[in-house]
């Protein structure tokens, strides 16, 4: 062995040794601070469940395997926090809100539409952002939208009744939702009004297409942006596709340039909003106009990402649960059926939908028990005393473990049944202790909340008013897609509509 070949041969057992001191240094991070963990796998950590099983049922089973307050677990090799109790999600997302005021997900320059939408980008671009959107939420705007949500929940129910009935297709509940969404959002957004479930050509269903689809690829590039943003970062990983980005932004602009070239103005979409938001917002002065442009962009890219997938999922899991269990669907069909005899009416409106608490109770179990975001997670700012026991460090990513609280019997009896009577009062913004976040809480609570669950309402209202749900088989689990980061029913989700007579 000659001098070369000896060094090389050290240099490389240094390194090995080197690397693997560096692991066993980071994985008794936990065990040196006396917080039990989740036993890692070098360098992917805990990430092992990563494209073989759901989001969703990783925290599950974290939760029930240590059912403590708080377990820790590894991200790859950074050290991260899992909280499980309404207590403790309290304090970092209300409370010390300050200390936990940004999010972990990773935030990229490359990927402009992906790094600055509120639901990724940092303060104090943050806090402009969201009190310049909140006015787009306003009651006197959703009743607006109320109106174009009930027309194309009537072009659902069409599309049931041609396409599933009468040419007896093979039902996929995640695509039909997806496109009913997908229709109310291209006029919420654009101001298009067009039918994606009447078969048109649809330039959002092209963009949903290219969101929502989870295939292999598209599930590890989104793993890494929540979970490993370091590597995201190094490989320029992008929240939305390449086709998706481009589009978004050649549509936005073409009806910016047709509306500057007609005259004609709509104060009911989410591009003139934007366009007043360019002008309002402010931004540090080191940054150009380019900045504003990307801003306007990435907020009808997320609002396009959010109210779609989120609402199709609920609306998956909600007809699923209710074809499995035929007592609770016919006291919610009774439920509309009488409220459209009382008004005398074909279609509920917006005030009718948010007075029937039995369908807000159905969708709420669904959401309890088949949570769309699995976790809540913030980043630590400053060292933080959580407990008596327990410091986090500066930079420790804090996870909230939506599903340990969803899913304890001590806040929700028998919670792996679903049981809309738990909600027999509902209110739209009760957390019930936060013993029930779907829509996260505190400043960074999902702005689109309320849009959504009209959204689903609007839905089922008019689509049990018309079928019964039943079964399409025996299996009562609906499991996740594995591929997916938000919740989605593995091959979209089935049942059989029988029209009522």
């Amino acid at each position: 062995m000659n001098t070369i070949t000896q060094y090389l041969f050290v240099t490389a057992v240094t390194a090995f040794l080197l690397l693997c001191w560096v692991i066993v240094r980071k994985y008794g991070y936990w065990k040196r601070r006396g917080i039990p963990y989740a036993t890692p796998i070098p360098l992917i950590g805990n990430l092992g469940f990563v494209m073989r099983k759901s989001v969703t049922e990783f925290f599950l089973e974290l939760s029930k395997k240590y059912p403590s307050d708080c377990v820790g677990i590894f991200l790859g090799l950074q050290p991260t926090l899992v909280v499980q109790t309404p207590e403790l999600a309290r304090k970092v997302l209300v409370k010390d809100y300050d200390n936990f005021e940004d999010r972990y997900v990773y935030s990229g320059h490359a990927d402009p539409l992906g790094s600055l939408n509120l639901f990724t980008v940092k303060n104090p671009i943050w806090s402009s952002m969201r009190q310049e959107l909140t006015p787009m939420f306003t009651s006197s705007r959703l009743r607006k939208l109320t109106d174009l949500m009930n027309t194309n929940a009537s072009e659902l129910v069409l599309r049931v009744q041609r396409n599933f009935i009468e040419k007896k297709e093979a039902v996929n509940l995640k695509e039909i939702f997806s496109m009913y969404a997908s229709d109310t959002v291209a006029y919420t957004v654009f101001g298009i009004r067009i039918s994606r479930l009447n078969d048109q050509d649809s330039p959002l269903w092209y963009i949903t297409s290219h969101m929502v689809k989870w295939t292999f690829w598209r599930g590890l590039e989104f793993s890494a942006i929540f979970f490993m943003p370091v590597i995201a970062k190094l490989l320029r990983l992008k929240f939305f596709s390449d086709g998706a980005t481009e589009y978004i932004r050649k549509l936005f602009w073409n009806v910016v340039e047709e509306r500057k070239k007609t005259g004609v103005s709509s104060d009911k979409d989410l591009v003139n909003h934007l366009l007043r938001l360019k002008e309002n917002v402010k931004l540090p002065a080191e940054y150009g106009s380019q900045l504003a442009d990307e801003l306007m962009l990435a907020q009808a890219a997320v609002f396009i990402l959010g109210s779609i997938e989120t609402s199709s999922t609920t609306l998956s899991y909600t007809l699923h649960e209710l074809a499995h269990h035929p007592e609770e669907q016919e006291k919610l069909f009774k439920e509309i059926d009488t409220a459209l005899k009382e008004k005398g009416k074909d279609i509920l409106d917006y005030d009718n939908l948010l007075e029937l608490k039995y369908l807000t109770a159905c969708i709420s179990e669904t959401m309890r028990k088949n949570t769309p975001v699995a976790y809540l997670e913030r980043i630590c700012k400053n060292r933080y005393k959580l407990t008596d026991d327990v410091v986090i460090e500066k930079g420790i990513p804090v996870f909230v473990n939506v599903m340990a609280i969803h899913r304890n019997e001590k806040y929700h009896p028998a919670p792996e049944e679903w049981r809309p009577e738990r909600f027999s009062n509902p209110s739209d913004n009760d957390n019930k202790q936060f013993t029930f976040l779907p829509f996260g809480e505190g400043p960074h609570f999902c702005i689109g909340k309320r849009y959504g669950l009209m959204q689903v309402r609007a839905a089922l209202a008019q689509l049990l008013h018309k079928y019964r749900v039943e079964p399409v088989t025996d299996q009562y689990e609906l499991k996740g897609d594995p591929y997916a980061v938000f919740l989605a029913p593995a091959n979209g989700g089935s049942v059989n509509f029988i029209p009522r007579t």
